[in-house]
């Protein structure tokens, strides 16, 4: 079987409320659950950090080839 990848970018800054990352939280889950629904899964995620507190992100996603 082929695979086709996708790699989506995240940055985390530093958040200062509870409200904030809730948002945060539910938007990335929303996202997951589009990508699911695409046929995209999730196999791995990956941080680098930029500094104490920022990191960069990326989500790596895999789904069958429809060639």
């Amino acid at each position: 079987m082929a695979w086709e990848y996708k790699i989506v970018y995240f940055c985390t800054e530093p958040l200062d409320n509870e409200a904030g990352y809730e948002t945060s939280l539910h938007d990335g889950v929303r996202m997951l659950n589009e990508l699911g629904a695409q046929g995209w899964e999730l196999v791995q995620f990956l941080g680098h950090p930029l500094t104490e507190e920022l990191w960069k992100h990326h989500a790596v996603f895999k789904r069958p080839r429809s060639d």
